[in-house]
């Protein structure tokens, strides 16, 4: 099967058409027709098997993941996605693995009405780079930069479960034993199909806050936000969002430098000024959104970690490619 092969019989044919895109898939670049009253978040990441996701992981979660990691992106700064462009290096062209990837990505795709307007197909070890397009008015964007001492941090859903599915995925690899429990699934899956958290990210718009996606551990972009603002935190461990499936894996006695620094959970770490905290609260839980006050940004700088109020040390550590 031929390059072009390819191009027409699993990218041609993506589901979601926008009136926006004039002229997609097919000559040397797209054609687009962005908002006269928006500007253009734009963002892009690159997942490498055995790097980014476990060699094992099946096609339709790496098409799933690789789109809903750069709508993770966006959800950060409060935009609307809109358009996608994929280069994708593969070792041979394997028809059914192609299927399985393009039903993963395309089942994101269409939640969140994003259109495949190009991009690129080459032979090589696997890796997927998409380049992700969204909207957004730039008086509104969410930024790291936005915090001020005295704001409440927040987190989106919980964290921790990525981390956990990716441990025991490798683990299995290493000794051939079949992971199993409700727990283990509920995590694996966590780790696979993260949720982009976009509507809580266009919500928080409507406030002076900073935002950031949890992609290399909590601690590690809290500090990302500190460093922006030029401020530090308070952060109380006991208050962070955990599952039942998480306390189940720990046995009730929670790894707190794990659950501080590892990686992949994909949601949103913000803070808040007081004057605005009850009208954002509100905000979310009319949209069904939970969230969780797990500290405080200060005036000094650094992050100072506290458990029932007793301070504690931890290694400033998150995912780091070098």
């Amino acid at each position: 099967m031929s390059e072009f092969d390819l191009i027409n019989q699993f990218f041609k044919t993506t589901i979601v058409k926008r009136n926006d895109v004039l002229l997609g898939i097919g000559d040397d670049c797209a054609i687009l027709a962005p908002p006269a009253n928006k500007t253009l978040a734009v963002s892009t990441d690159t997942l490498i098997s055995g790097v980014h996701f476990p060699e094992s992981t099946c096609a339709e979660d790496i098409g799933y993941k690789s789109l809903a990691v750069n709508l993770s992106d966006l959800a950060a700064m409060g935009a609307e996605p809109a358009w996608a462009s994929l280069a994708i290096s593969l070792p041979e062209a394997n028809k059914s693995w192609l299927q399985g990837f393009m039903q993963g990505f395309n089942e994101l795709a269409e939640k969140h009405n994003v259109s495949l307007i190009g991009g690129d197909t080459t032979q090589g070890p696997l890796s997927v780079t998409i380049n992700i397009t969204g909207f957004v008015d730039s008086n509104t964007a969410l930024k790291r930069s936005n915090a001020k001492a005295g704001d409440a941090i927040f987190v989106t859903g919980n964290i921790g479960d990525a981390f956990i599915g990716l441990d025991t995925i490798l683990n299995k690899s290493k000794s051939d034993q079949k992971p199993s429990g409700f727990f283990i699934d509920y995590c694996i899956k966590r780790l696979n199909r993260p949720q982009p958290r976009l509507k809580a990210g266009q919500l928080l718009t409507a406030f002076p806050v900073a935002a950031i996606d949890i992609s290399d551990g909590l601690m590690a972009d809290l500090n990302h936000i500190c460093k922006a603002s030029g401020v530090g935190a308070k952060l109380k461990i006991d208050k962070l969002p955990l599952s039942a499936e998480l306390m189940h894996y720990y046995n009730k006695n929670p790894d707190w430098q794990r659950i501080l620094s590892a990686g992949d959970d994909y949601e949103l770490c913000f803070t808040c000024p007081e004057n605005k905290l009850s009208e954002m609260k509100q905000l979310m839980r009319s949209h069904e959104i939970d969230i969780t006050c797990i500290g405080e940004i200060t005036a000094s700088p650094g992050i100072k970690c506290f458990l029932n109020n007793e301070i504690q040390s931890f290694k400033l550590a998150g995912y780091n490619h070098f």
